[in-house]
Order: structure tokens, then C-alpha cells, then sequence
């Protein structure tokens, strides 16, 4: 049976994590994307829940200091190499709506739950739960929430990604053909699909659209790396389009001064 995930990124703002979220994030970017089980659950489970999806970037951007070029760290790498594997792999299943055809939104809802809130649901295990080397999780959870490096990464870029936000992610609306035709994110084309205000073409249009991320994501990759090419504008906005149409607009819409915070 296929799993929904929140309609809403919560919260929007702040993005408060725990000691444990960051302890399990931060263990997952070192080294868990390259285990042949996890990148299978990530593909069942599109990636992680909004809140924890937004989470995994923080928690990159914050704490990962060391990098090449002119950056010097604070980057989405690992975000983006899996984000460029799930929107390559979603576009391809959108592209060819064949076996879900009786319920078209079918593909667009995870087929498995979101692996960090599964961790943090499970009994815990006995002795002291240590971070990644032996890294004190408290201590980085306090590096990571006042999101410094994410709310510079989400304002330098918004020029790039701002018009194809999802416009009722952002509260303009209902994402539909007619009103935002461009950039319907997955939780509201899903919405629009069941309310019949969206067909095949719009998921069509998806499938372009998620197809060119993923090469702007793999562009952007390459920037990063030793001797990797520059990236422009759009290549640089493009982990954050990646993860607004997973998980929803609405947090890095708030880092950018876009929106104001949620009660």
C-alpha cells in the first residue's frame, strides 16, 4: 500500500532539529547513499518526508566545512547526487504512465516510508547512541539550526528558482494547469491528479521539467569537484527546484524572505 507523506512542510519555519535527527542525518550523509539498500528505500520512498528532505540539506550545508574552489565547504553535494538520481528516475516514470493509468497519482506518492522517521520511531537500541566518528550530535544540532549557510544558499539563488516555485506550496492558490502551469510541486500535482484538475499532459510536463533539474543537478555536481566545470545560475538554484518539488517550496521560499513564518 502506498504511504502519503504530509501535505505541508513542518515546520516551515524555523526548521528546529533534534539532537537525534542530526545524529541520523548527519550519519546518513557519510556514507548510507552508497549503500545499495538505502538508495533502493530512497527510491521507494522518494527520498525522505519534506521536513526531514529539507533537514538532510541543512544538515550537509551546515556542517560539512571542507570543500574545493572558492567555496571552501557549506555545499549540497551529497543532497544533490541523490536528488539527481530521484528526479532522473521520477521523470522517467512519469514519461511513461503505463501500469498506474487507474490511479495517475500514484507514482507521485512514496511506496515506502521516509527512512529518518522510521529510525527515529524504532525502539532504541542499547548503550549510548554515539554520532558518525564518535561526533558529539548536540553540539552539531547547535551548529546546524540557526541555518546560516542555508538561508545565505537559498537567498543568493532565489532569483533563479523563485518564478518556478509551486505556487500553492507558497499559498497563491491551487497549484492547477491554468494557475501554475510551470512548477506544481509533487505533494500538489498529487493533489490536483486525485481533484481531476490535472491530466497526462501536466504529468508529461513534469517529466520534462523533473528530466531538466536532473541535468542542471548533474552540472552542478561536477561544479563542486576538483576540477569540475563552472556553474551558472540556474545550475547553482537547481538542488533546491529538485527538493521544492519532492518535499514543497514553502521552507526555502522563508530562508529567501519570500514568505513569512508559520504560527
Amino acid at each position: 500500500m502506498a504511504i502519503r507523506t504530509a501535505q505541508a512542510l513542518l515546520p516551515a519555519a524555523p526548521l528546529r532539529l533534534t539532537t537525534e535527527e542530526v545524529r541520523l542525518l548527519w550519519s546518513f550523509v557519510h556514507g548510507a547513499i552508497q549503500i545499495p539498500s538505502m538508495r533502493a528505500w530512497m527510491r521507494e520512498s522518494l527520498g525522505f518526508c519534506p521536513r526531514h528532505t529539507w533537514g538532510y540539506a541543512v544538515v550537509e550545508i551546515e556542517l560539512w566545512e571542507a570543500g574545493v574552489g572558492d567555496r571552501a565547504g557549506h555545499v549540497p553535494f551529497d543532497v544533490s547526487v541523490l536528488y539527481e538520481d530521484l528526479a532522473r528516475g521520477l521523470g522517467r516514470r512519469l514519461a511513461q504512465p503505463r501500469g498506474w493509468r487507474r490511479r495517475p497519482d500514484a507514482v507521485l506518492v512514496p511506496g515506502r516510508r521516509c527512512l529518518i522517521c522510521t529510525q527515529l520511531d524504532s525502539p532504541p537500541r542499547e548503550g549510548f547512541a554515539i554520532g558518525y566518528a564518535n561526533s558529539n550530535s548536540a553540539a552539531l544540532a547547535a551548529e546546524a539550526n540557526p541555518l546560516r549557510h542555508s538561508r545565505r544558499w537559498c537567498s543568493l539563488t532565489a532569483d533563479a528558482w523563485a518564478e518556478l516555485a509551486c505556487s500553492a506550496c507558497l499559498g497563491d492558490g491551487p497549484s492547477s494547469p491554468a494557475h501554475d502551469a510551470a512548477a506544481p510541486c509533487r505533494l500538489h500535482l498529487a493533489e490536483a491528479l486525485r481533484a481531476g484538475r490535472a491530466d497526462d499532459g501536466d504529468l508529461a510536463a513534469a517529466a520534462s521539467r523533473l528530466t531538466g533539474v536532473a541535468d542542471r543537478l548533474a552540472v552542478f555536481v561536477e561544479s563542486v569537484t576538483m576540477f569540475g566545470p563552472s556553474a551558472g545560475p540556474a545550475d547553482e538554484a537547481s538542488w533546491i527546484e529538485a527538493l521544492g518539488f519532492f518535499a514543497g517550496w514553502r521552507f526555502p521560499a522563508f530562508l529567501a524572505g519570500l514568505v513569512a513564518p508559520e504560527n
